[in-house]
């Protein structure tokens, strides 16, 4: 049976030139996030709406058009069990553009659409009033070619402090889990570590900054991470966002500035970001009920 062969194309926008497996479970999807340089690690909405019983999200972002891009589709729903207990459910999934595949001698074999997939079950708890923490159970496939398939188990943890009101800090761990194997050798997962802080801050009866700051290293790949964000918020209704994600190795995960801009209300918050990474757009809509 001829064996089949990735095109060049296809190495150069899944593993060759990222230099890493999955590297679409290290994007963060929230456009939100994405807007204040990707700087999540404070965990400052594991209980966002606490009147609210339900919460889903949907996201959507093409990330770096500009190259091979990637199409990435986020689904969330979470259940508050309680003011100090949620349960969850996310799935991101990732799309590639068709490759051509060639046999050994060159002649083309056809054509095949390379995606991938992540589902994760995710707990969040308060022991003490200030305190949460959160984990989340992750299964990763990824499908490169009929021949050239991979899974793994993850996990991410997080713990976050609400030092006041207004700020809240907190550590996180990405993607802590299993090698990736395509058949000619493992990939590590993009294993990340965090610390972080958020704040947002009334100036005026109706009028807020809010603030966000990351610092990370992904080991496996000897690479620093910072994230850096702030924004003006309008009434609790509108804000406006912008800032920068910088990283020691852009073939890892590269560096980029942003703004972003958001509606909120009781019900729904309606978010989008722009990011300089080769042309990257995001979308977010949270309901809560």
């Amino acid at each position: 049976m001829r064996r089949l062969m990735i095109t060049a194309a296809l190495l150069a926008a899944s593993l060759a030139a990222s230099a890493q497996a999955v590297p679409f479970v290290a994007i963060r999807t929230s456009a939100k996030e994405l807007s204040l340089g990707g700087a999540h690690a404070s965990g400052s909405e594991l209980f966002s709406g606490s009147g609210s019983v339900f919460q889903a999200g949907v996201d959507r972002v093409w990330w770096q058009t500009g190259i091979a891009g990637y199409r990435l589709t986020g689904l969330q729903a979470k259940v508050n069990v309680t003011t100090g207990f949620a349960l969850g459910l996310e799935m991101t999934s990732n799309s590639m553009d068709e490759m051509t595949l060639y046999s050994d001698n060159g002649q083309p074999l056809g054509t095949f659409q390379p995606n991938e997939m992540m589902l994760a079950l995710t707990a969040a708890v308060k022991p003490v009033k200030n305190i949460a923490l959160a984990a989340a159970a992750k299964m990763i496939r990824s499908s490169l070619t009929d021949s050239r398939r991979a899974g793994a188990f993850a996990v991410d943890l997080l713990g976050s402090w609400q030092i006041s009101r207004a700020l809240t800090a907190g550590i996180a761990v990405n993607n802590l889990g299993q090698d990736v194997d395509y058949g000619y050798g493992a990939y590590k997962l993009p294993t990340t570590y965090k610390a972080g802080v958020h704040g947002l801050f009334p100036i005026a009866a109706k009028h807020a900054i809010e603030a966000a700051a990351d610092l990370g290293s992904m080991p496996a790949y000897s690479t620093l991470l910072a994230s850096v964000g702030t924004g003006y918020v309008y009434n609790g209704t509108i804000a406006v966002r912008g800032g920068a994600h910088i990283s020691s190795q852009n073939d890892i995960m590269p560096t980029y500035y942003c703004v972003g801009a958001s509606f909120l209300s009781e019900n729904f918050d309606l978010s989008g970001s722009y990011l300089t990474a080769a042309r990257t757009f995001a979308i977010s809509l949270r309901l809560k009920l």
